[in-house]
């Protein structure tokens, strides 16, 4: 993010602190079904078009070397990604095409892909490499991995379950303006996890998608470092940023304008759809990503923490730091999101509301309905 854009941020800022308790609006209140969240045929829509749309998977740093490779969900599919010698990644279903096992786990350093079930194996780029007991099949054609769609763009990596669908060389619709200078290519994959919890996963989007909550949800957790108010939003195509601002911003009050920088006051949340999270803190990144689980109300979620290369700080205090980012998103976010769902599905109301100081939990759904709409029509 240049300094032009931090000192334009800062003035949208200043003027809400202005207006006391000011934040970015949306033209209006928006009522949203409680069916979108229960509704089974909504839900299989759902998980089709993230299958089929290009998902933000991770930072490059998920690949951080030739021959390196790691697994990743797409919706419902498993992704094999490798980065070969020239620094080039290939995605790809990770299914073997002897018996469908797969052919990958975890992350790591590999010069080949070895089955695990009958050790037939693959180049990264995913073509055949050999076979165990080869005559045995020299009546069969030798066929390789199946290759899925991949953009690797400022520092974030894109791919599609589909293997014919097609993914822009720039899918940030803008966002690569303030991203890039951020040098996300550099950060290093720290920790990730995965769980699943009894919440529609839009749940699990929404609860990033405003700072209404801190006050209140957030009351001794992050409260004390971010306000309610102050927040601003702005809108990449079917993306959003929303800027949060820290307690700390008084601080520039007493400093000239020549000196304000953003970053150490604001945490800074990219929604990029269909299901991930992206926040850019002061010295790391956390991504979080969201996929339906077994019904609308089941998601399958992953957080992962990305550090920079250069930080002095010890791995004991990221693993610290990691276990407190997931325990307040855990038990006070998707806690209180495992509640909705049960409300939800005890109809005590037919819709929820998206007040106008939630310009991005709406602007979240008006892009996932516009993306159902054209998939749909294209059927």
């Amino acid at each position: 993010m240049n300094r032009e854009t931090q000192l334009t941020l800062i003035d949208r800022i200043n003027t809400h602190r202005g207006a006391d308790r000011g934040t970015d609006t949306a033209v209006g209140s928006l009522r949203v079904a409680t069916t979108n969240y229960t509704d089974q045929e909504r839900f299989h829509a759902e998980r089709h078009i993230i299958g089929q749309e290009a998902n933000m998977v991770g930072l490059s740093g998920l690949l951080p070397g030739p021959s390196t490779f790691a697994t990743v969900m797409v919706g419902d599919s498993p992704v094999v990604l490798t980065r070969d010698a020239d620094r080039r990644i290939t995605a790809m279903l990770n299914v073997c095409s002897h018996r469908g096992a797969e052919v990958a786990d975890g992350c790591g350093e590999a010069k080949r892909l070895t089955c695990p079930y009958h050790g037939w194996t693959y180049h990264l780029d995913g073509s055949p490499a050999a076979r165990r007991r080869e005559q045995h099949f020299d009546d069969v054609e030798q066929r390789g991995l199946t290759r899925l769609p991949v953009v690797e763009s400022e520092g974030l990596i894109w791919v599609s379950a589909d293997p014919t669908a097609m993914i822009d060389e720039q899918p940030l619709h803008g966002a690569e303006a303030e991203l890039g200078p951020f040098g996300l290519d550099r950060y290093r994959l720290f920790a990730a996890r995965a769980f699943t919890r009894p919440l529609n996963w839009k749940l699990a989007v929404d609860t990033f998608c405003e700072a209404y909550h801190v006050g209140s949800l957030h009351r001794t957790s992050l409260s004390p470092l971010i306000h309610s108010d102050y927040a601003l939003f702005d809108r990449f195509g079917p993306h959003g940023r929303m800027i949060a601002t820290r307690r700390s911003i008084t601080e520039l009050d007493d400093q000239p304008r020549g000196e304000w920088s953003l970053l150490p006051h604001a945490t800074i949340l990219w929604f990029l759809t269909p299901n991930t999270v992206l926040i850019y803190q002061q010295d790391h990144v956390e991504v979080y990503q969201s996929r339906p689980g077994a019904s609308p109300d089941e998601a399958h979620l992953t957080v992962s923490l990305y550090v920079p290369p250069d930080s002095p700080k010890s791995d004991n205090y990221w693993s610290r730091n990691f276990e407190l980012l997931i325990d307040v998103t855990d038990t006070e976010d998707f806690g209180i999101a495992a509640g909705i769902q049960r409300g939800f599905r005890a109809n005590a109301h037919d819709s929820v509301v998206f007040g106008r100081n939630e310009p991005a939990l709406q602007h979240f759904h008006q892009a996932l309905d516009e993306i159902l709409i054209a998939a749909s029509l294209e059927r």
